[in-house]
C-alpha cells in the first residue's frame, strides 16, 4: 500500500478535462446555515445528472477515480471553502467511495452470475426449431436475396440495371438478360434449349380418332379428336411434364368412355343415361374446365412481350436526348436481337416456348439479418428469438409478445429519430420471424393447441429411453381414451378440455426434431411409437417375418412366451401359454401364478404395431399347440383301437390253433367225443384263452353249446368214415373234415363276437 502514488483533487484548482466539472460553480457557494446546506444539494444534484449524460466526459473521470480508490490509492480532496465544515469536497468524496463500491459489487454479481448467463444461453441454444430457423436465415446466399428485386430497376435503364446486377452477381444478370421475372414468390425464366423429346403418342390426333371412333364413329371422331387435344393441353398447362398429360389424357378418354366421372358434381347422373347424352355431356364440362384451368396459366409471354413495349417506348425517350452514349447502343443491339427473335417467333412457329419455374424461398428475414452488425445479429440468435419462440410455443397471444417492441418504439421517439428507426427495425423482424414461425407445423401447433403443447413437453421432459416409452405411451394411451370418449362428452366439458390430436398431429408430435439431450435410442424409442393404421400393420407384418427386429422389451415379453414351450407335457406348455395371454392384460399383482416381472406393464408401453406382434405370436403358439394336443389325442386313441383289435386276432388265433390240436389228438387217438365233453373241453380252452389276455368270464357258453354240437357231428362223421376206408384216405377225409371243421369255427366265431 506504501508505493502506491497518492492523489490530490484541488476543486478549486482542477487540471484533469473530465473532472473539470467537480469545480463548484458561483451558485452552488454559500456561508453557514440554511443557505450553504441548499448550494451543496444543488451541487450534488448538478453532478448527479452530468454523470446521467457523461457531459464533458465527467463520468469517464468519476470512473477513473473510482478505480483507483477500488485499487488502495490515497485520494485528497481539497476545497477552498471547507473552513472545518461539510463543504463540496465530502460530496465528491462520498461519489468517489459509492461509485468504488458500486463497481465492486457489479463485478461480484457478473462472476455470480456468469455460469446462470451461459447456461441460459446453452438452453435458448437448445431450442430446435429456434435453430432451425437461424440456419434458414443464414442459408440464404447473396443471389438468391437478389432474386425477388431482379426487376426492381429503382429508374436505372435496361444496361444500367444489368451492369448493377452483375457487380452483385453474375448468375443474377444472365437470368436478367433472358427475360426471367418473378411473379407470386415464382421465379419464372425462358428456357435457353426447348425439350427435343417427341410428342406422346396419347396427345395425337392419330390416337384421339383411334381411340374415339368406338364410341362416335370415324367421321364424328375426326371431327372431335382436335378438340380433345386442345382441351387436353389446356387442362394439362403449357409447364406440364410427360406424366402430367399421360395422366390428364387418359383421365379424359376414361370419362368419355363411362369408366370414370369427369368431375364430382351434386347433380344426380340418371344411372340409365343414354351413351350419347353420355359423351356430349361430358364434352361440355371438359371444355368448360379447359376454359377454367386457362385462365390459371401464367402470362409469362404476355408480360415480356409489355416489358419490351415499355423498353422500346422509354429508350424512345432517352434516344432523343443521346444518341451517342454507349448505354443506347447497348440497347438498340439488344433491341434489334429482341424483335429479330420475336419475328421468327412469329413467322417459324418456334423460338423459346418453355419455361423453368422456381419457386423461391422467403428472403426477407435473410434480408433484414444482412443489415444488422455482427453484435445485433448476435443479439438476436442468442436471446431475442429464443425468447420469442419460447413465448410463441407457450401459446402468449402473438399481440402481447409483440407489445414488448411496440413500446420500445414509443419510449424510443423520445430519444431521436434514429433510435426511432432502429426500433421499428426490430419490430418489423420481431413480426416478420413469428410470422415465419407460425408457416411452421410444429411451432404452430404449440402456439394454438394446448393438448400438443402439453404432450410435446412430457417427450422433452425425457431423459432417458424408458421415460421417453413411458411418455409416449401415456400420451398414445390418453389421447386414445379420450377420442373415444369425445362425442359423448356434454357440450361444456369439451368447451373446457382441448380436443384430441388428429393421426397427423400425433405423425408431427412423433416427428418433431428430437431435443438436444435425446440420444440415438431414444430418437428411435419416440419414432417407434409413430406408425399406427395401415402403417402398423405393415410394420406387424415385417416383425412377423423377421424382416425387422422387434424392441428390447417386446424381445423380453417373446422370450417368455418361447420359455413356455420348454415344459414336459403338452397341456403344460398350452396351460402356459394361457397363462402369459392372460398376463398381458393382467396386473402382476394380481395373477395367481407370478411372472418374473409385469407382462402386462410392458406390453402396455409397446407401440401399437409391437403389441399386434407379441399378441399374434402368443395367439398363434396356443393355437399350434391345441391342434397338436388334439393330434396326438386321435393318435393315441387310434392306437388303442388297433391294440385292442390285434390282441382279439391274436386271442381267436391262439384258441383256434389250441382247439385244432386237441380235437386232432382226439380224433387220431380213435376215442369218441360226446357233445358234453366237447362242450366243456371248448370252455375250458376260452377261459384260459380270455384269462391270459384279461376277459376272465366273457366266453358266452350258449355259442359254445352251438359249436360244440357242430364238432361232435363233424367229429362223428369223420370216425365212421375212417372205418371204412384206406388209411391215407382216411387221413385225407379227415383233414376235408378238420377242414370243415375250421369253417365251423369261423362261423361260431363270427356268432362269438356278434
Amino acid at each position: 500500500m506504501q508505493n502506491l502514488p497518492r492523489r490530490t483533487l484541488d476543486l478549486g484548482n482542477i487540471i484533469t478535462p473530465e473532472l473539470g466539472l467537480l469545480s463548484p460553480r458561483r451558485s452552488e457557494i454559500a456561508p453557514k446555515g440554511l443557505g450553504r446546506d441548499s448550494a451543496l444539494i444543488a451541487y450534488a444534484e448538478r453532478l448527479r445528472n452530468n454523470y446521467k449524460t457523461n457531459e464533458g466526459g465527467l463520468r469517464d473521470g468519476m470512473l477513473k477515480l473510482a478505480e483507483a480508490f477500488r485499487e488502495g490509492q490515497t485520494i485528497n480532496i481539497s476545497c477552498f471553502c471547507r473552513a472545518g465544515e461539510t463543504c463540496h469536497a465530502d460530496v465528491v468524496k462520498v461519489a468517489v467511495e459509492k461509485l468504488g463500491h458500486a463497481m465492486n459489487t457489479r463485478e461480484t454479481l457478473v462472476e455470480m452470475s456468469q455460469q446462470t448467463v451461459v447456461e441460459r444461453a446453452i438452453a435458448s441454444r437448445a431450442n430446435p426449431r429456434t435453430q432451425r430457423a437461424v440456419n434458414e436465415i443464414l442459408s440464404v446466399g447473396r443471389s438468391e436475396m437478389l432474386l425477388p428485386k431482379i426487376e426492381d430497376t429503382e429508374g436505372r435503364n435496361r444496361s444500367e440495371h444489368a451492369s448493377h446486377l452483375n457487380g452483385q452477381s453474375q448468375f443474377i444478370r444472365d437470368l436478367y438478360e433472358r427475360g426471367a421475372v418473378v411473379r407470386d414468390g415464382v421465379l419464372i425464366s425462358p428456357k435457353e434449349n426447348p425439350s427435343s423429346a417427341p410428342a406422346l403418342a396419347i396427345a395425337t390426333n392419330e390416337y384421339a380418332v383411334k381411340r374415339l371412333s368406338t364410341l362416335m364413329g370415324e367421321s364424328r371422331a375426326k371431327e372431335i379428336a382436335p378438340q380433345i387435344i386442345e382441351y387436353g393441353m389446356r387442362i394439362a398447362g403449357s409447364s406440364a411434364d410427360r406424366d402430367t398429360q399421360i395422366k390428364i389424357f387418359n383421365w379424359i378418354y376414361g370419362a368419355l368412355e363411362g369408366r370414370n366421372a369427369l368431375l364430382s358434381s351434386d347433380e344426380r347422373i340418371p344411372e340409365n343415361e343414354p351413351k350419347e347424352e353420355r359423351i356430349e355431356r361430358t364434352l361440355k364440362e371438359i371444355a368448360g374446365l379447359a376454359e377454367e384451368m386457362s385462365k390459371l396459366e401464367p402470362s409469362d409471354r404476355l408480360d415480356l412481350i409489355d416489358a419490351h413495349g415499355e423498353r422500346t417506348t422509354f429508350e424512345g425517350h432517352d434516344r432523343s436526348d443521346d444518341e451517342l452514349s454507349l448505354e443506347k447502343v447497348y440497347e438498340e443491339a439488344i433491341t434489334q436481337e429482341t424483335g429479330t427473335t420475336s419475328r421468327d417467333r412469329e413467322e417459324g412457329g418456334g423460338g423459346v416456348h418453355e419455361f423453368e419455374r422456381v419457386e423461391l424461398r422467403e428472403t426477407s428475414l435473410a434480408r433484414m439479418a444482412s443489415e444488422m452488425s455482427k453484435e445485433e445479429l448476435d443479439r438476436w440468435t442468442d436471446v431475442r428469438l429464443p425468447a420469442l419462440d419460447e413465448a410463441l410455443e407457450s401459446g402468449t397471444p402473438v399481440d402481447s409478445i409483440l407489445r414488448v417492441f411496440q413500446n420500445d418504439v414509443y419510449y424510443a421517439a423520445k430519444d431521436g429519430p434514429a433510435e426511432k428507426q432502429s426500433a421499428i427495425d426490430d419490430l418489423r423482424f420481431a413480426s416478420r420471424y413469428i410470422e415465419h414461425q407460425l408457416k411452421q407445423p410444429e411451432s404452430r401447433l404449440r402456439h394454438f393447441n394446448g393438448r400438443y403443447r402439453e404432450y410435446a413437453a412430457m417427450l422433452e421432459r425425457a431423459s432417458s429411453r424408458d421415460e421417453v416409452i413411458d411418455a409416449a405411451s401415456r400420451i398414445r394411451l390418453e389421447n386414445a381414451r379420450l377420442g373415444f370418449q369425445w362425442e359423448k362428452l356434454p357440450e361444456k366439458e369439451r368447451a373446457k378440455i382441448a380436443p384430441p390430436l388428429t393421426s397427423k398431429e400425433m405423425q408431427f408430435l412423433f416427428t418433431e426434431t428430437s431435443p438436444r439431450h435425446y440420444t440415438s435410442e431414444m430418437t428411435a424409442a419416440k419414432l417407434s411409437y409413430l406408425s399406427v393404421g395401415n402403417d402398423a400393420k405393415t410394420k406387424t407384418d415385417a416383425l412377423m417375418r423377421g424382416e425387422i427386429l422387434p424392441s428390447p422389451e417386446a424381445a423380453q415379453l417373446i422370450d417368455s412366451l418361447e420359455s413356455r414351450l420348454g415344459r414336459r407335457h403338452l397341456k403344460d406348455s398350452l396351460a402356459a401359454t394361457r397363462h402369459f395371454l392372460q398376463s398381458l392384460k393382467t396386473p402382476n399383482d394380481e395373477l395367481r401364478y407370478k411372472n418374473s416381472f409385469d407382462h402386462s406393464d410392458v406390453y402396455r408401453k409397446l407401440p401399437a404395431a409391437e403389441r399386434d406382434f407379441v399378441y399374434q405370436r402368443a395367439v398363434l403358439q396356443k393355437e399350434g399347440l391345441e391342434s397338436k394336443l388334439i393330434y396326438n389325442e386321435l393318435d393315441s386313441q387310434k392306437a388303442i383301437q388297433e391294440s385292442v383289435q390285434k390282441t382279439e386276432m391274436r386271442t381267436f388265433s391262439e384258441f383256434r390253433e389250441v382247439l385244432k390240436s386237441e380235437i386232432l389228438k382226439h380224433v387220431r387217438s380213435g376215442s369218441r367225443l360226446d357233445h358234453q365233453d366237447l362242450t366243456e373241453r371248448v370252455t375250458s380252452i376260452l377261459d384260459v384263452s380270455f384269462a391270459r389276455n384279461g376277459l376272465v368270464g366273457k366266453a358266452d357258453h350258449e355259442a359254445m353249446n352251438v359249436l360244440s354240437r357242430e364238432l361232435s357231428d363233424g367229429i362223428g362223421k369223420a370216425a365212421a368214415r375212417q372205418s371204412t376206408h384206406h388209411s391215407r384216405t382216411s387221413g385225407q377225409e379227415t383233414e376235408r373234415s378238420i377242414g370243415g371243421t375250421s369253417a365251423r369255427e369261423n362261423r361260431t366265431d363270427e356268432i362269438y363276437i356278434r
